[in-house]
């Protein structure tokens, strides 16, 4: 399977000159995850951001009657994560693979150094986060308003 080629068509990635993706491919790891494989959990300490580049992740937490609510479902070209200096979820946060799924993992301090020495992808980071918050808003808004039924 081709790194490179999985790694530009991942949403942050799209439309990054290859130079930049071999950059990008010297400080990620590309892992595969089966379906139910717990990513991480409230208890993991987690320093790194996911990119998903295939499959399905669930992002979910669970009340203290043991409920879950999930949050979100992220598809191909999604990222998710939690770092001290960048939250794309929370420390009470579960992600859990729906399906078999291609992720690929990239260190808080290597990204930082990336964004860092590449604005136009942190531009590009912060509008794809905002057009997240808009989906949850709406979402979230659709819910409030949304009848329920007994």
């Amino acid at each position: 399977m081709n790194k490179l080629r999985l790694l530009s068509e991942i949403s942050l990635f799209e439309e990054m000159p290859d130079h930049k993706l071999k950059e990008i491919d010297m400080i990620t790891q590309m892992t595969t995850v089966k379906k139910g494989t717990l990513i991480y959990t409230p208890d993991t300490p987690v320093e790194v951001l996911y990119f998903l580049k295939q499959g399905q992740v669930r992002l979910y937490r669970v009340n203290e009657e043991g409920k879950q609510f999930t949050i979100d479902v992220l598809v191909d070209g999604n990222l998710f994560g939690e770092t001290s200096s960048l939250s794309l979820s929370d420390d009470s946060t579960y992600a859990e693979a729906m399906t078999d799924s291609y992720i690929c993992i990239v260190k808080q301090e290597n990204m930082e150094a990336f964004l860092e020495d590449n604005p136009a992808t942190a531009l590009r980071l912060i509008s794809l986060l905002t057009e997240r918050l808009k989906e949850l808003q709406n979402f979230s808004e659709k819910m409030a308003l949304s009848d329920v039924k007994h």
